[in-house]
């Protein structure tokens, strides 16, 4: 069973992050009107960082292997449901920059993002209703994985411009890439192991 309190002292670590986040960015950020944009990217940053902890973890230990232990399966379910919150935060900073900038945040032309952010909102609730993994579940966090992953890819790549390479971003995905095999090869390892027993 999830560790309650664990989960509640992540989740006050991830709001007070963002508050010490929007705190920097007001107090350094000129104009005004992007300090928002700054909360964007920095909030978004936390998020990468969760989701390569979650790709390296099931990278390392499998995912099959992190149910079986009731610590690791809390430690993964806490920042699963870190990584939401904070991506609710994110979807906070980034409505505030377009409507600092003056412009619309429509559904329809983000329908990707909006399909993956409701995915990633119900996950935690998902896997706190089913403690149990099965394959339905197992697929489930694997898709959920390679989906933000490629979502967070796209979002570095689009920083990176003919002017400016954004080097960090590049590395940034990079690195994203070899997590996702990573997880993929322990995936794959995992599931033949079970096929051949």
């Amino acid at each position: 069973m999830l560790n309650k309190t664990s989960l509640l002292i992540f989740i006050a670590f991830i709001l007070l992050l963002n508050v010490l986040i929007y705190l920097i960015a007001y107090y350094s950020i000129y104009p005004t009107d992007l300090i928002f944009a700054e909360c964007a990217r920095n909030s978004g940053r936390t998020s990468a960082l969760i989701n390569l902890i979650l790709l390296f973890m099931i990278g390392y230990y499998g995912l099959k292997s992190i149910y079986k232990s009731e610590v690791k399966k809390n430690i993964f379910h806490i920042l699963i449901t870190s990584f939401a919150v904070n991506h609710i935060i994110h979807l906070f900073f980034v409505s505030q920059f377009f409507k600092d900038q003056v412009m619309e945040l429509s559904v329809l032309e983000n329908l990707h993002g909006f399909i993956t952010f409701i995915f990633l909102i119900g996950l935690p609730i998902l896997l706190l209703a089913y403690d149990k993994l099965n394959k339905l579940i197992y697929s489930l966090i694997i898709l959920n994985l390679i989906n933000v992953t490629y979502f967070i890819s796209i979002t570095f790549y689009s920083r990176v411009k003919p002017a400016d390479d954004a080097y960090l971003h590049q590395v940034g995905i990079l690195i994203m890439i070899i997590a996702v095999l990573y997880m993929l090869f322990r995936v794959f390892k995992e599931n033949r192991s079970v096929n051949n027993s």
